[in-house]
């Protein structure tokens, strides 16, 4: 019911804000007050929870012990691009992808080694908010999640439907699934240490060069890298 509440919730906003794409950061962040304010929340909660988890873990696991882990949840990614290359009808990508988790859950064990990479087949790296967009669908409002950082309206309805395609969500044991999830955020937040520590040196206004970062990098996903018409 929740994830049903939620696309309900966030279709009617896209159908509100307008299926146009918005120009710049600040047309496109009505809601800045209340996202600001959660951006603060998050950072919080980072600060003194968040954050020194992921740096214990970075510090006692070993590194091919994290790098099989990352594998092994990029692999599940794989398998949710498949659906949105199908949505996409992008069949180039979709073959790849295909090929990914055939052979990193045969051959790589379940998705620890990544065997494909080194064979040169490429990660399609789709998701179901890019194929939204992909069909002409506007971002819509940018929003700050509580705990999950920057979104758009139109991401939101994408997280949603992804989490329904998600290889973790079909664990049946509750604390099996529920370590997976938390393992997965904790490896996820390791990989921000490198752009944490640019976005600390080159930002003025950390909320402003997030946003600004996140919508660049989520148009660019949409249009496969290529620049937007006029």
């Amino acid at each position: 019911m929740k994830t049903v509440f939620i696309v309900v919730a966030a279709v009617a906003s896209l159908s509100l804000s307008g299926c146009a794409s918005f120009r710049s950061a600040a047309e496109g962040d009505p809601l800045e007050p209340i996202n600001r304010g959660i951006f603060s929340f998050n950072n919080t909660f980072d600060h003194y929870l968040f954050k020194p988890i992921a740096k214990g873990y970075d510090a006692v696991v070993p590194g091919p012990v994290k790098t099989g882990v990352s594998n092994v949840f990029q692999n599940a990614s794989d398998v949710q691009s498949i659906v949105s290359d199908i949505v996409q009808l992008k069949p180039a990508k979709l073959g790849d992808d295909i090929a990914r988790v055939a052979l990193n859950t045969t051959m790589g064990l379940g998705g620890i080694f990544d065997l494909a990479t080194p064979m040169g087949i490429e990660r399609g790296n789709e998701d179901f908010g890019q194929s939204i967009g992909y069909w002409g669908i506007g971002a819509g409002p940018y929003l700050v999640l509580p705990f999950m950082g920057p979104s758009s309206v139109r991401d939101l309805v994408g997280r949603a439907v992804d989490g329904q395609m998600d290889p973790l969500s079909m664990v049946s044991s509750v604390p099996v699934r529920n370590t997976l999830q938390g393992l997965r955020v904790v490896d996820a937040r390791v990989g921000l240490f490198p752009a944490e520590a640019l976005m600390n040196q080159a930002a003025l206004d950390r909320y402003t060069f997030l946003r600004s970062a996140y919508l660049q990098r989520r148009e660019s996903l949409v249009l496969d890298g290529k620049r937007p018409k006029e």
